[in-house]
């Protein structure tokens, strides 16, 4: 009887280790979105350089006049 551990003890350990494997599916959820938001925010970069150049490409009307793309047909 001097060696068993009271209930409670093992239902905490238990509680431990769900509570540490959330926190680790938590750490590794925080770094993908923390990778996520910087591969966004270059992107937004990005766009914002190359709005910019359409802006100033635009001339002093501030229309830009999107030419048309001709696509390549393919083989088939």
């Amino acid at each position: 009887m001097q060696d068993a551990r009271p209930k409670v003890v093992d239902d905490l350990k238990q509680r431990n280790d769900e509570l540490q494997q959330k926190l680790s599916r938590l750490r590794a959820e925080h770094d993908q979105l923390r990778t996520d938001f910087q591969q966004l925010a270059r992107v937004v970069h990005v766009l914002e350089v190359k709005n910019q150049q359409l802006r100033h490409s635009a001339g002093s009307d501030g229309v830009v006049h999107v030419l048309p793309v001709q696509h390549q047909q393919r083989d088939r």
